[in-house]
């Protein structure tokens, strides 16, 4: 009988798959690129070993770039080792396991995701191997999950469908990246980097989804240097009740004239008027008498946030800690591979029925954890757990994507062991874990209608009641908190009298939308169907995004590396360069489709098509190579049209 062979997507995972098998990896080990057992052979990837090779490779005369050579569409792609002596030394490792005579079946134990099937068929296809291959689909790395990964791998076969997304995705990425780089390179790079003063002629990268971000970038930089400030102003009525002697505030709130806000009014400034207005106001409730109208008491309940995806938590680290997002998807997959949180590259929000059996087993390993230990101990006191099957909100078979949402695994470890970064990230993804096992958090809300000459002026209060899950996971203060009093307003009675001590002119200046964060801006490419106005296109791609949970931090930090825009390293705030805005403004002449987030969105979803056995590579492949081919042209085309001097003059 042959040997297994397991190959693993980094070093540091096979050590996880090495003590299920009982293989012992040694310096040696490492050193020569595998283990090996007497019925077990384990080897590893460094990430990607494989790439889809340049244009050159396919004709010499594309090392010069030419606009002639434009569209440059492959009929068979080629796919070569990636240049560096360390991964080419790892391939021929690899290559020479999946071909030995005593191996009898591979198992392919990359990441369970589009990426890491990608790396493995890369592999398989460029070893030459025949050997059958299973795939083991796990998501975390604990001894458990990976004994039951093995022994439920299917045949590889079962995941042809993610594969061809894989490929397509590559090949997709490969066109827009060689083509439209190259044209508007030759077109404008040279005349660019004259105009910025830089000392060479530089390549004008354009992609897929980097140049859809950029755009995005760019536009709110636009929006905030064109904003214009306006100021509105409202009336705010000093109070003293006549029975109770409770002295409050109130803000005259205006008569709704329409019950459908206008789309062009934002909310907040339907409270505002002008000066004129509201020192009219102000003049004619001069000596008017207040009753209470309404006194409004509620309990009201605030659910816990559901689990981590990637993306909520690269925001949420942003902004909590000012933690880059590529930083968190880093410490995030550190955790992953020290077996102590589940899959990171995520998009779920929620877990599978077949995860409920691991709970009582995770808090148990949470248990012994004395910076948790508390809080399991009153997870316990509320009786039944509240993650069980009838819980939608939590467990949802439906939502659950490749993977589950980022849960924390009974495999812990003292936060005091940690380094800062790492124990920032691991205690949020814990805490938000925990939080979905305590109840809702209670308000007790108060709103006070007031009459003063037929005028309402309203008063709000909310203390907190029971704390709940915010026992467990702090939250930022909620917006509008500013109109919320202090005063014992609950004490007052309706028809009582109330004497108006005064009024006052409340000025208010309307403010630009914030620079984005990197963390706001994953959010924000996450949920890119907010940017799309057909409803019928917005639900179709309402479960996908710009880029991917795997891809988004990478698109963001190459922007910033090749100089397109800039990261405040202590705020995060980012902002456009000069170039950056100077290539979105080509694009936007020339092709600006390519900055249209539902064209990006929908390629994607094409992709998760794919998978799911909607459509076909071969239907994929037409529309894309049509749409490269009308793009280019219509690039072209426009060159003598853009007038790169007038339009950097004009930013």
């Amino acid at each position: 009988m042959g040997k297994n062979l397991y190959i693993t997507e980094k070093p540091s995972v096979a050590a996880s798959f090495a003590s299920v098998l009982g293989v012992e990896i040694s310096k040696s080990d490492r050193g020569r690129g595998y283990a090996e057992s007497k019925d077990s052979i384990i080897t590893w990837c460094f990430g990607h070993l494989i790439t889809m090779a340049y244009p050159d490779a396919y004709d010499s005369k594309y090392k010069e770039w030419k606009v002639d050579h434009l569209p440059i569409i492959p009929q068979e792609y080629k796919y070569i080792v990636i240049d560096d002596g360390g991964v080419q030394k790892q391939f021929e490792t690899v290559k020479r396991l999946m071909c030995r005579d005593d191996v009898d079946i591979i198992y392919a134990c990359t990441d369970s995701g589009r990426e890491g099937e990608y790396i493995y068929r890369l592999v398989y296809q460029q070893s030459g191997s025949t050997k059958p291959a299973k795939r083991v689909w796990i998501s975390s790395q604990t001894e458990e999950a990976v004994k039951e990964g093995i022994d439920k791998a299917k045949d590889i076969s079962e995941y042809n469908f993610l594969a061809r997304a894989a490929y397509s995705r590559a090949k997709e990425d490969w066109l827009f990246g060689m083509n439209f780089s190259r044209i508007y390179t030759c077109l404008h790079g040279r005349r660019l980097s004259a105009l910025l003063k830089e000392n060479k002629s530089s390549v004008i990268a354009v992609g897929r989804v980097m140049t859809c971000v950029l755009g995005l970038v760019v536009d709110r930089e636009l929006e905030i240097r064109n904003f214009v400030p306006k100021t509105h102003y409202g009336v705010t009525a000093n109070l003293l009740s006549e029975e109770s002697g409770i002295q409050y505030k109130g803000k005259w709130q205006p008569e709704k004239k329409n019950s459908k806000k206008s789309a062009e009014q934002p909310e907040e400034e339907e409270k505002y008027i002008s000066k004129e207005d509201a020192l009219d106001l102000m003049e004619k409730l001069k000596g008017q008498q207040a009753v209470i109208k309404k006194v409004e008491i509620k309990t009201k309940n605030e659910q816990p946030p559901l689990l981590f995806n990637l993306a909520e938590l690269q925001s949420e680290a942003n902004k909590k800690y000012k933690l880059p997002v590529d930083k968190t998807l880093e410490i995030a997959q550190s955790l992953y591979e020290k077996k102590m949180i589940t899959y990171p590259r995520t998009d779920s929000r929620v877990i599978s029925t077949d995860v409920l059996t691991e709970i009582p087993k995770v808090l148990n390993g949470l248990f012994k954890n004395s910076s948790f230990k508390g809080y399991i101990e009153r997870i316990k006191q509320l009786g039944e757990i509240k993650i069980n099957k009838s819980n939608k909100r939590y467990v949802d078979n439906s939502k659950v994507t490749d993977h589950y949402a980022i849960i924390p695994t009974y495999v812990t470890a003292e936060l005091d062991k940690l380094d800062p970064d790492t124990r920032n990230v691991y205690s949020l993804i814990v805490k938000r874990f925990l939080a979905a096992f305590y109840p809702p958090a209670q308000y007790n809300t108060v709103k006070v209608e007031t009459d003063i000459g037929g005028e309402i002026f309203i008063s709000n209060a909310r203390t907190l009641k029971d704390a709940g899950w915010k026992e467990v996971y702090e939250t930022s203060t909620p917006k509008g908190d500013e109109d919320i009093t202090d005063s014992p307003i609950h004490k007052l009675t309706k028809k009582e009298k109330c004497e108006v001590q005064g009024f006052d002119l409340e000025e208010k200046e309307t403010k630009p939308p914030p620079r984005y964060t990197d963390g706001s801006l994953i959010i924000t490419m996450e949920k890119a169907g907010k940017f799309i106005e057909n409803e019928e296109l917005r639900e179709q791609i309402k479960t996908t995004g710009i880029g991917t949970s795997a891809t988004r931090a990478g698109i963001i930090k190459k922007l910033k590396d090749i100089g397109y825009i800039s990261i405040h390293s202590k705020t995060q705030v980012v902002t456009p360069t000069l170039k950056g805005e100077a290539i979105v403004e080509l694009v936007r002449r020339t092709a600006k489709e390519l900055l249209n987030p539902s064209l990006t969105a929908s390629w994607e979803k094409g992709l998760v098509m794919i998978e799911n056995r909607e459509t076909t590579e071969e239907v994929f492949q037409e529309k894309l190579h049509s749409y490269i081919i009308r793009t280019i042209e219509k690039v072209k085309k426009s060159n003598d049209e853009v007038n790169l001097i007038r339009l950097m003059t004009n930013r």
